[in-house]
């Protein structure tokens, strides 16, 4: 059942924002996703807060929502 749900999030996706999270997973940071996608650290930042958004990955304390915005990429 995790998996399915997982997978549902990630339909939500734009094209755009599967670049992105493509290159989230392969290490690079913001101003790297900005080099590499041609697009502002500015967009690029909106493009990573809805990732978080549709990943529904909150902001708290215990952690880097980058790591289980990746791993839920790279189980799809």
């Amino acid at each position: 059942m995790a998996r399915r749900r997982e997978d549902d999030l990630l339909d939500a996706l734009t094209d755009r924002e599967r670049a992105v999270l493509t290159l989230m997973a392969q290490g690079l940071s913001n101003s790297g996703l900005s080099e590499q996608l041609h697009l502002s650290v500015k967009t690029i930042e909106t493009h990573v807060r809805t990732i978080f958004t549709k990943l529904r990955l909150h902001l708290d304390d215990r952690g880097n929502r980058r790591v289980p915005a990746v791993l839920a990429f790279l189980r799809a």
